[in-house]
């Protein structure tokens, strides 16, 4: 017998399981999850120690009731205040609705369910169920799920010439750093403050680079004092004279102005660099941009520099080290991207 869970039902499941691991409910929930995964019934009774009538009594159940039925009639035993059924609904909730601290959700279970919970044993329950406090995600209002969609199709069939020795793939963009400390999250004792060091200038280090794809420790750069269609250019010349064998090199870029300033374009008409452009609000399909988190997090967070130029030679610096941080680029610029799409409310 095989069970077919949604994918709503089988993440409810697994977090139901981590909350009442070494409890009476652990049994019912693991067999259905083991059930979905495609075990035989002979198995999942085998290594939970069940008779086989009760693992299909199990499935039928599920099948019958469906998840909320089931959780209900197979843990109706105390494991904590809340039901195995009330821990999937509260899963749910907060799966789907915004809530900034415990105290929204606390009285959410009083009105929803009668029981009170602390807010300290809310933030334990969440943390069993698998639920983290973190920032948001923010996301651009006129995101476009199906122009990005579009563009990794486009994508994709410039990686296969990539990948045949035709050609080689870049990611461009500019980055300003700002001589000033970054605060960040620290493990720090309990009732102590970590003071860091900041200056209160607002001086920038402009940097405009291009990202191999296919070798993140290979970053061509360009410093200047402000980017530009002169600075793109010799960027871009800089990726002529590293690249002279290859009759294609695509660059992704964002729609900035000086990527389409038209003393550019007339120069790379006889040039085998073409641009391509990224749709519009899609940080997300742009890998570079991984790559200038990256520096920040190693080079200016949580680090003080006094002057601009010790600032300056640190950022610097870091692209000269590059090979020293391969193992952590090749794992975090994976080409592996997700799309997002703008949620308007009225």
């Amino acid at each position: 017998m095989t069970i077919r869970l949604l994918k709503t039902e089988r993440q409810l499941l697994r977090q139901a399981q981590r909350a009442c691991r070494g409890k009476a409910g652990y049994v019912p929930v693991t067999a259905l999850l083991m059930l979905d995964r495609g075990r035989a019934v002979v198995a999942v009774a085998e290594d939970l120690g069940l008779d086989q009538a009760t693992v299909y009594r199990y499935a039928q159940s599920y099948q019958l009731l469906g998840l909320v039925g089931y959780l209900k009639s197979e843990q109706p035993g105390y494991w904590g205040l809340l039901t195995s059924a009330q821990l999937a609904h509260l899963c749910q909730q907060v799966n789907t609705q915004l809530y900034t601290d415990c105290k929204g959700l606390q009285a959410w279970l009083q009105r929803t369910y009668g029981i009170p919970y602390s807010v300290s044993g809310l933030t334990d329950l969440l943390h069993r169920l698998g639920f983290t406090y973190k920032l948001i995600t923010l996301v651009p209002c006129l995101a476009d799920a199906e122009a990005q969609a579009a563009f990794l199709d486009e994508l994709a069939v410039l990686e296969t010439h990539v990948e045949r020795g035709e050609a080689v793939l870049y990611y461009a963009d500019a980055a300003h750093p700002t001589h000033n400390t970054r605060c960040t999250r620290a493990w720090c004792e309990a009732g102590k403050e970590w003071p860091l060091l900041t200056v209160s200038g607002r001086e920038r280090v402009n940097l405009n680079a291009a990202l191999n794809a296919y070798a993140p420790t290979q970053v061509l750069l360009d410093e200047t004092s402000c980017v530009n269609a002169q600075s793109t250019r010799r960027l871009y010349e800089q990726l002529l004279a590293a690249h002279p064998d290859k009759a294609r090199i695509y660059v992704v870029c964002d729609n900035a102005r000086y990527y389409k300033n038209k003393e550019l374009r007339a120069w790379l008409a006889e040039k085998p660099i073409c641009q391509v452009f990224l749709p519009p609000y899609s940080p997300n399909l742009n890998l570079i941009e991984c790559f200038w988190k990256y520096l920040r997090q190693k080079i200016i967070n949580t680090t003080f520099y006094r002057t601009k130029g010790q600032f300056r030679t640190a950022v610097l610096d870091f692209f000269t080290r590059l090979p020293e941080f391969g193992q952590d680029l090749a794992s975090l610029l994976t080409r592996k991207f997700y799309i997002i799409a703008a949620q308007f409310t009225s």
